[in-house]
């Protein structure tokens, strides 16, 4: 769902440039900026208001990419839990391949 740039750049500003469920720094270049996006906790498809500051939070593409599949979990809590989890096997991955093509 989309939201007005003004509670875009509050949510933004509010949690400070920082993706809430994996930590990524969104300031660090123009791309992440642009990408940044904001999740709805309790999705608005399941009765999450669309522009309630405390249903939004800040995430990067990766993690509010992954959530979209867990929209049954409706706390911060439990969708920061699974997120926890995937950037797990996530960043294994990501060494791994790091280590392969450029060791």
């Amino acid at each position: 769902m989309r939201i007005s740039s003004k509670v875009w750049n509050q949510v933004f500003e509010r949690d400070n440039g920082y993706c809430q469920y994996c930590g990524a720094d969104l300031l660090v270049s123009r791309a992440t900026y642009s990408a940044a996006q904001v999740d709805h906790v309790h999705a608005v498809a399941a009765g999450g208001e669309l522009e309630e500051l405390g249903n939004l939070k800040l995430a990067c593409a990766i993690c509010n990419g992954s959530l979209s599949r867990y929209n049954h979990l409706t706390t911060f809590e439990a969708r920061k839990a699974i997120m926890d989890e995937k950037n797990k096997v996530h960043e294994g991955n990501f060494q791994k391949m790091v280590k392969k093509i450029r060791p």
